[in-house]
């Protein structure tokens, strides 16, 4: 005999005797999972610390307590639907659970009959209950990130072909009216003149297109590294924006990054950088990417007007790009902080941990 319930004023209490949980204990303390025997009406007659720390109540206070004291009245038909199930064969779900101070939880639980030796009737249930709400905040980032991926595709999709439209096409088109004005050209000198115009549209065109490339995939990630491609892509914003910029980097001549975490830096530089050539109008910007024994920090701040709160809503994180670095970084356990006081500029720090090989 485990315990006896006792019935008080039509109240039932269940007391464990002395001793007869010992091997209880041993086992059931060491499980990562809250684990539970219940009686045939559903009372806790044992748990362990586990389970009393998941539901975040003293473990005294958890044996003799119905366990559906801690489902919510929506998921309590499910509850008994697992439990009665579970008093006949294995049983598994998922359910929503209220711990003692009142916080939603989600839980996967598994049920199984608790049979006395050598008897056939069932005399309670055991169940093992794990807390998965860790698991599911991972999943629906995960399906935000998909979405936000598929979204960004598509837009990418869009400006490239706005671009080979507006700029190649153009460059291209002009390339065909060149060359068929040399054909009707009356002397070489008229030809030579106008070749080397072309010339120059041609080398111009050329550069547009490697810029649509490396905004695609940085060559330079998979031949020179992070350092070189980070360099390049301040050295071009410079170049197309005209903002004085302070670069500094160290660190990076050590051991190779991981390819993905090499892949997130040059990203999130790369919307940080556009976040200043859009909404900033800066005249300066600093850049600092630097790394550790432990960890990578990029740093990118502008002396710009700051971003404006509304800016920061919900409706307006995608097109600031802000939650999407952030998810980005939480991907390989990083994080993204921004600091912008208003007219103050604006300082993005993006920080990813390094794991030593």
């Amino acid at each position: 005999m485990d315990a006896l319930v006792i019935e008080r004023d039509r109240k039932e209490q269940v007391i464990t005797l002395a001793g007869a949980e010992l091997a209880y204990r041993v086992l059931f303390d060491q499980m990562n999972e809250g684990a539970v025997t219940l009686t045939c009406d559903g009372l806790i007659a044992y748990c362990n610390r586990t389970f009393a720390a998941i539901v975040r109540l003293p473990l005294p206070r958890v044996v003799g307590a119905p366990l559906r004291r801690f489902v919510p009245p929506a998921q309590r038909e499910r509850f008994e639907a697992l439990r009665t199930t579970g008093s006949r064969e294995n049983a598994r779900g998922d359910l929503s659970l209220v711990a003692g101070d009142g916080t939603p939880l989600v839980v996967a639980v598994s049920f199984a009959p608790l049979h006395a030796e050598g008897g056939a009737e069932p005399i309670g249930v055991v169940g093992v209950i794990r807390d998965i709400g860790e698991r599911k905040q991972q999943e629906e980032l995960r399906n935000r990130l998909i979405e936000q991926v598929m979204t960004a595709q598509d837009e990418e999709r869009r400006r490239i072909a706005r671009e080979l439209h507006d700029e190649t096409g153009q460059s291209l088109t002009a390339v065909l009216v060149g060359l068929r004005t040399i054909e009707a050209s009356r002397t070489r000198r008229e030809a030579a003149g106008l070749a080397r115009k072309l010339r120059g549209t041609v080398a111009q065109t050329l550069e547009e297109v490697g810029r649509l490339s490396r905004g695609l995939h940085p060559g330079t990630l998979d031949d020179i590294g992070l350092a070189a491609a980070v360099t390049r892509q301040v050295e071009e914003f410079v170049q197309r924006h005209e903002v004085a910029t302070d670069m500094r980097i160290d660190g990076l001549d050590a051991e190779p990054l991981p390819p993905l975490l090499q892949t997130t830096v040059y990203r999130i530089l790369q919307e940080a950088l556009t976040n200043v050539a859009r909404h900033a109008a800066a005249r300066s910007v600093s850049v600092r990417l630097a790394r550790d024994a432990g960890t990578v920090e990029l740093r990118v701040q502008d002396d710009g007007i700051g971003l404006n709160p509304a800016l920061r809503a919900a409706g307006n994180r995608r097109r600031l790009g802000l939650q999407g670095m952030r998810e980005r970084a939480a991907l390989l356990g990083g994080s993204v902080e921004v600091e912008s006081p208003r007219g103050a500029g604006t300082t993005i720090t993006a920080r990813f941990p390094v794991a030593e090989r």
